[in-house]
């Protein structure tokens, strides 16, 4: 496929869509390198306390490839955040089987006929599952579904599986012009120039092509939008216009491999984090053309229901509105949309981080709290 054609396959999304704030520290010693998720993974902040993020088994997600030690589990902190997911969730962990074990897809069905024997070593993923026979189950490959016995393998889990092998390629610079360039600023999206005016002929080792988050600002005179090399071992990047790869590397997209986007495929009511409905005299968010993230989806209760319902938190703080109203601008006042009135788009594909039990226990308290706070209101008028 031609490159040029390649790089049309990233669409841009509406004016109004902000930014999620995220820390933009980096570590310059500290690779970044894609790792899949083998299992449905919460994300935790720097003190190993869940955000109520998370994303589901078989993502590709960046990450700083030097493990963290937070309240002695290890964890991999996601690229150009500081949000981390357990270790034990991508690379695994191997264990002695202990016991002649069968692979399962269900409780009551084998996913094949393997027979893993006594004495071996796999790797697992994550923390276990209990089935319907009441049994637990740890997961070991995918994206079909394979489990093996918990009770067939080794307690102790010392040994972290070994990383797949990078894809690398060599990268020869070509133009006169061709620097090093890294991000900088939030979400590492602006350009800085680490070195002028490579010499032509210089080799890097790569591995990586990308839209990084500074892709865009180089002028659309010069280049555009357009992908980057990474150089291996490194935050720095080389423009692919700049330089001649020995071999192709798959085109990632940054913004689809760390975000998520709905559509809105009609006009679409806001709520609040209460599970009640905004009131904007009429307006709702009008039917958009185009894709706009989301960063949260979550179980509300709504009330005037009386059920949990699932929502997604848009990034975005001011939309198109229906013409039902002086200004066709809506604002979400850190609103919540109904995931059954939209459409998942694009992305990541994000599960809940929360549960309908947990849900409604979360009302209960707010109503529990605004009631004490109504009473003592009364009190200071007396």
């Amino acid at each position: 496929m031609n490159l040029h054609k390649k790089l049309l396959t990233i669409t841009s999304t509406l004016a109004f869509i902000l930014p999620i704030t995220v820390s933009n520290k980096i570590y310059a010693a500290d690779s970044v390198v894609t790792k899949t998720l083998m299992h449905n993974s919460a994300v935790y902040n720097k003190s190993g306390e869940a955000t109520g993020e998370a994303y589901a088994a078989y993502q590709n997600i960046e990450f700083y490839s030097k493990p963290v030690k937070i309240k002695g589990q290890q964890y991999y902190r996601i690229s150009y955040e500081n949000n981390y997911i357990k270790l034990s969730n991508i690379d695994g962990v191997k264990r002695k089987v202990t016991a002649n074990s069968y692979v399962y897809a269900s409780s009551v069905k084998r996913a094949n006929k393997r027979l893993i024997r006594k004495g071996s070593t796999i790797t697992t993923y994550g923390g276990s599952y209990k089935f319907k026979n009441g049994k637990r189950y740890y997961r070991i490959g995918g994206p079909k579904k394979q489990y093996v016995k918990v009770a067939n393998l080794s307690k102790s889990a010392d040994e972290v599986a070994v990383p797949a092998k990078e894809e690398v390629a060599t990268a020869t610079v070509t133009s006169k012009l061709a620097s090093i360039y890294t991000g900088t600023g939030k979400n590492g999206q602006e350009l800085k120039v680490v070195k002028k005016k490579l010499k032509v002929g210089s080799k890097f080792t790569v591995d990586r092509f990308s839209n990084t988050p500074f892709s865009n600002w180089f002028p659309s005179t010069q280049y555009g939008d357009a992908p980057m090399y990474r150089i291996k071992g490194t935050n720095n990047w080389l423009h692919y216009a700049d330089v001649k790869v020995n071999k192709e590397l798959e085109l990632h997209s940054f913004d689809l491999e760390h975000s998520s986007r709905i559509k809105f495929i009609k006009d679409t009511d806001i709520y609040n984090a209460d599970g009640t409905m905004q009131d904007h005299q009429g307006q709702k968010i009008a039917k958009q053309g185009g894709s706009l993230k989301v960063d949260k989806l979550v179980y509300l209760w709504v009330p005037s229901e009386q059920k949990a319902e699932l929502f997604y938190h848009p990034v975005a703080q001011r939309m198109y509105a229906t013409s039902k109203g002086s200004s066709d601008i809506i604002e979400l006042h850190n609103g919540y949309v109904k995931a059954s009135d939209v459409k998942f788009n694009m992305g990541l594909k994000l599960i809940p981080g929360n549960t309908p039990q947990e849900a409604k226990v979360a009302y209960d308290k707010l109503i529990i709290s605004k009631k004490a706070n109504q009473q003592s209101v009364i009190t200071e008028d007396k």
